[in-house]
């Protein structure tokens, strides 16, 4: 379903990539717990082929069975604690061996297995009893038949930071695990579906996690060979010690749109309905929805955009769940050994009560601007990495925060 030419291939998933980083790893580093609810959109394994791997972050260019890597990095943060007053400068080195598997680098088998494990030694300048080890890994089983496609994975992420939401230093840790799929019931109809189950947890400070399930269904009609939509409808449960349980359903409708080999766009827009074991009054509507986004300009040039309006439990907030949108667009260069990125990220967290609440939170607004620059040092295998961001945060609490991050990173 929408193949693509060899030519396009390297392109197509640099941008595949970009698009994972924003929806499911957004840029800012201090959205630690947003993460449990960041899902992919659905159908979208069946858009942009190649992307198999997109859950686990793999690199594009794997050969075939492991591939092994080592990268390093200092970070220096202008703003650790994300204070409003006397904000705190640090200086972090992280040490990140690298570990990546795949049965099929070349595509097109009916079984596909793609793993990956990356473990992390991160250390502080100033506040070294903060010194921890994380580690990260997941697996993704692909299968493909000539009508049916089915995914499922599996991916477990310790971070440690401070967190936008909470303004405190965190350790904690999210698990995710899913299974997708998609059946051609005819020539222009598809139907997809999905399970997916996430829970967070912290070791550390007063932030408490939450679990969060979902279901989704849904079909695409091809009305054209470019445009496709169609109904879907999604329930999410979502618990946690600080809000109870809230359930909600939602229905939208889900669109997909193709012009030629260099834009692509879907998204979907509806209500959602939800109800909360805390609040005795009746069900809350609101709108939701997302929006992926590529524009490939020419050869060299890619523009990539995202929205995603996502529900989690306030992660400090006892009866308030947090209603948070995330706004990115991302423009790429890519030069004969470089690659140079720039773009900006937008969040708007919103407090709900869904209990006997007191003194509402003010909405949080967090707008970060950044600048990348990847280049391949005397070989394909070592590169080197470098990214300067700048976030202004404003609500309950105002401050703004510098971070520059430089680092290597060698395959082999």
């Amino acid at each position: 379903m929408f193949p693509l030419p060899q030519k396009s291939h390297r392109k197509m998933t640099i941008v595949i990539l970009s698009l994972c980083t924003q929806i499911w790893n957004p840029a800012s580093a201090q959205n630690y717990t947003t993460q449990v609810a960041n899902l992919p959109p659905l159908g979208l394994m069946d858009f942009f082929p190649g992307g198999d791997g997109m859950e686990l972050g793999l690199v594009e260019d794997l050969k075939g069975g492991f591939t092994f890597g080592l990268g390093a990095q200092t970070t220096y943060d202008s703003n650790f604690f994300l204070e409003e007053d006397s904000p705190e400068s640090e200086q972090t080195t992280e040490i990140i061996p690298q570990l990546y598997y795949t049965t099929d680098p070349e595509g097109g088998a009916p079984c596909t297995v793609t793993a990956n494990y990356m473990p992390t030694f991160r250390s502080y300048l100033n506040n070294s009893d903060l010194n921890v080890f994380d580690q990260s890994g997941g697996v993704t089983l692909k299968l493909e038949g000539s009508k049916t496609r089915i995914k499922v994975y599996g991916k477990y992420d310790e971070f440690s930071g401070a967190d936008r939401l909470s303004r405190e230093f965190v350790n904690g840790s999210v698990l995710r695990t899913g299974v997708e799929g998609s059946y051609q019931i005819a020539s222009r109809t598809s139907l997809n579906g999905g399970l997916t189950a996430a829970v967070s947890d912290y070791s550390t400070g007063n932030v408490t996690g939450s679990e969060i399930y979902t279901a989704r269904v849904g079909s695409f009609w091809s009305a054209t060979e470019r445009l496709s939509f169609g109904p879907s409808v999604r329930y999410s449960s979502i618990k946690s010690d600080n809000t109870g349980n809230r359930d909600a359903w939602a229905l939208l409708m889900q669109a997909r749109y193709r012009a030629g080999e260099r834009f692509g766009i879907m998204g979907s827009l509806g209500v959602e309905s939800s109800n909360s074991s805390r609040d005795s009054g009746s069900s809350k509507t609101n709108l939701t929805g997302d929006l992926t986004a590529r524009y490939d300009i020419n050869e060299r040039w890619a523009w990539s955009n995202a929205i995603r309006y996502v529900t989690v439990p306030s992660p400090t907030e006892v009866n308030y769940v947090v209603n948070n949108l995330t706004v990115s667009t991302q423009l790429d260069r890519e030069f004969l050994r470089a690659t140079l990125g720039m773009g900006l990220d937008l969040n708007v967290s919103d407090y709900v009560g869904v209990g006997t609440v007191t003194t509402v939170p003010s909405t949080e607004n967090n707008l970060g601007a950044f600048v990348s620059y990847r280049r391949n040092i005397f070989t394909e295998r070592l590169a080197f990495d470098s990214r300067l961001r700048y976030a202004v945060n404003r609500g309950d609490a105002d401050w703004d925060q510098l971070q520059i991050t430089v680092g290597l990173n060698l395959k082999f």
